[in-house]
This record gives structure tokens, C-alpha cells and sequence, in this order.
């Protein structure tokens, strides 16, 4: 994420991401899967604006940004994510210092919801770091990843601020050096779809034939985009479209163009479509606005690490 900061008062933009590999590996005793991924962050942005609060408080709103009214109703204050891990971080200072700091939040929603874009995960490792940097910076990066992990599988991701390979549930974080930004067109269909129904959907289609992610790793690194184009894997979108056929459509639309490659992102419901260039990419979110396949943006990926731990 990037933080400005002014005066008391911290501006946090927290980026989306989209895997450009995920792979299924198991189910883990604890009711997660195991799995194998590349993700990438996007300059696709929510805010946050953090200041001090009375000590042991949690002022927090939310709300969609201006244009984006429509969007579904975001979840009350006390079950959004980023109220969840403020009360992790409040809970680590007491332990460690014998105080709880009071910390204000408004953040402006950008991100879609249930669009695999990793939106509310970002919300929440943006809150983390800038909550530590506006106390002192009280607890450690690892302590921060500890929290993190805790809050949701792919909140350590976003405090790496960095292309990343992620295993396990998601939370074991390896940043990859290399590669290079390029050029996307994101499209999040009116449709949006639960992970967890998703997820529930996996064993459905089983665990055979898995891929392996090295092939995708050597593409990223090299930066070459018909490699990337070639590699893209991911094993939910065939839960997803028992979940949600009518993506059926949106494959059948983007099947045919003169592009690297496209793909679903996480569980879904958003596709992006690797292009060869920026002009490339604002043509083509062109055409697919015309063509109504829900709201379409022309964007790119973030290559290098940025923001708070870089």
C-alpha cells in the first residue's frame, strides 16, 4: 500500500491484486484448503484515512465511493475486516505495552466486493500498518504478520506490498523479485460469487492433475507476456461456474482476442485480460464497455515492492 502522511493524520491507498496462478493442493485439517498461488497487486484502489482516537477506541465508517452508490451494502462496522483486525492490534499493544491506542478510520470503497480482488484483505493489512506507524511503530513487522494471518488468509500478502508467491491457506508469503508491470483490463461482472461457496464446490472436481507453478514462476520472472498468457492456471473456475454459469458468457466473449491471455481472479467473479500494451488495454475496455459484461477498467499491475515495508 502507499501511506502519506499528514501531520496526525495517515492517507492509505490499498491497492487489489489478481492471481495469476492459483492451484488447489489438499484440504487441511482446520476446514482450509492448501494452496499454491502467484499474486500480483493492481493500481485499482480503496482509501483509508487513519488518525488518532480516545484511547481503547475504534471510530470507524465506510462507504462506496462517489459513482459506485449502487454497489452492495457493505457490511456493518463490527464485521467489516478492517474493525476486526484493529481490535487484533489493540489486543497485541495491551499485551506487550498496558495500553489499548484509539485509532479513527474512514475508508472509501473502490475495490468490488465478491469479485476475487482481494478488496476487504487489502482494507485490512493497509488499517494494520498504518494503525502500527501512527502509535510508533509499537510492534514488529512479524508481530504485524501474526495478526495478519489471524485476520484472514490473504491479509499477509498485502502487508508485503510486493508480487508474491503464497502457500498454505495463503498466510506463507514468499516476495518474488523481477518481472515487470503490465498492462489489464479488469472486468467484474454484475454477478458477484462467496468464496466459501466456491471453495465448497472444489472436492466436486477433485484434486487430480494438479500443476505445477514453475512454469508460471519462470514467465513472471522473465517478463515475457506469452509465457505469462501461457501459464495463467486457476483451479476454482470450474466451482466458480457451477457456482455461476452465466460467466459461461464472459469466457465465450473474451475467448478469441489477440491477447497474451485472460483469466478468473481468486474465487471470483472478476476476469482480467493480460494485454500487450496500454493502448491495447484502453481499446479493448472500450469494446467490452459497449458489449455490457458489467463494469470494465483498463488498469496495470504493481511490480516493484512499495509502500510501508519496502
Amino acid at each position: 500500500m502507499f501511506i502519506r502522511q499528514d501531520g496526525p493524520v495517515l492517507e492509505v491507498l490499498a491497492p487489489a491484486k489478481i492471481n495469476l496462478f492459483l492451484e488447489v493442493t489438499g484440504k487441511r485439517s482446520d476446514g482450509f484448503h492448501e494452496l499454491d498461488m502467484l499474486m500480483v497487486p493492481v493500481a485499482l484502489f480503496d482509501t483509508l484515512t487513519v488518525a488518532p482516537a480516545a484511547p481503547g477506541e475504534i471510530q470507524m465508517t465506510a462507504r462506496w465511493a462517489l459513482g459506485m452508490e449502487a454497489r452492495p451494502e457493505l457490511p456493518a462496522v463490527e464485521d467489516n475486516l478492517v474493525y476486526r483486525v484493529l481490535t487484533f492490534f489493540q489486543s497485541a499493544v495491551h499485551q506487550q505495552f498496558g495500553h489499548q491506542p484509539g485509532i479513527s478510520i474512514e475508508l472509501v470503497k473502490r475495490i468490488p466486493a465478491a469479485a476475487g480482488l482481494g478488496g476487504a484483505s487489502s482494507d485490512a493489512a493497509a488499517a494494520l500498518a498504518a494503525a502500527n506507524q501512527l502509535t510508533g511503530e509499537l510492534l514488529s513487522f512479524e508481530q504485524l504478520l501474526e495478526i495478519a494471518a489471524e485476520a484472514g488468509s490473504d491479509v499477509p500478502f498485502f502487508l508485503y506490498c510486493s508480487p508474491a508467491r503464497c502457500r498454505g491457506r495463503g498466510e506463507r508469503v514468499t516476495p518474488l523479485s523481477g518481472g515487470q508491470s503490465f498492462s489489464l483490463v479488469l472486468i467484474k461482472p454484475n454477478q458477484g460469487l462467496s468464496t466459501p461457496s466456491v471453495f465448497s464446490r472444489v472436492a466436486d472436481f477433485g484434486f487430480d492433475n494438479r500443476k505445477s507453478i514453475d512454469e508460471m514462476l519462470n514467465a513472471f520472472t522473465s517478463g515475457d507476456l506469452s509465457e505469462l498468457g501461457a501459464s495463467l492456471h486457476n483451479r476454482l473456475t470450474e466451482p466458480a461456474l457451477a457456482e455461476c454459469p452465466l460467466l459461461r458468457d464472459l469466457i465465450q466473449s473474451l475467448t478469441g482476442l489477440d491477447v497474451p491471455g485472460f483469466q478468473m481472479t481468486g474465487s471470483g467473479s472478476t476476469f482480467f485480460v493480460i494485454c500487450r500494451h496500454r493502448t491495447q488495454a484502453k481499446n479493448l475496455a472500450s469494446r467490452l464497455r459497449q458489449m455490457r459484461v458489467g463494469a470494465v477498467l483498463d488498469t496495470y499491475t504493481l511490480d516493484q515492492p512499495f509502500g510501508w515495508a519496502a
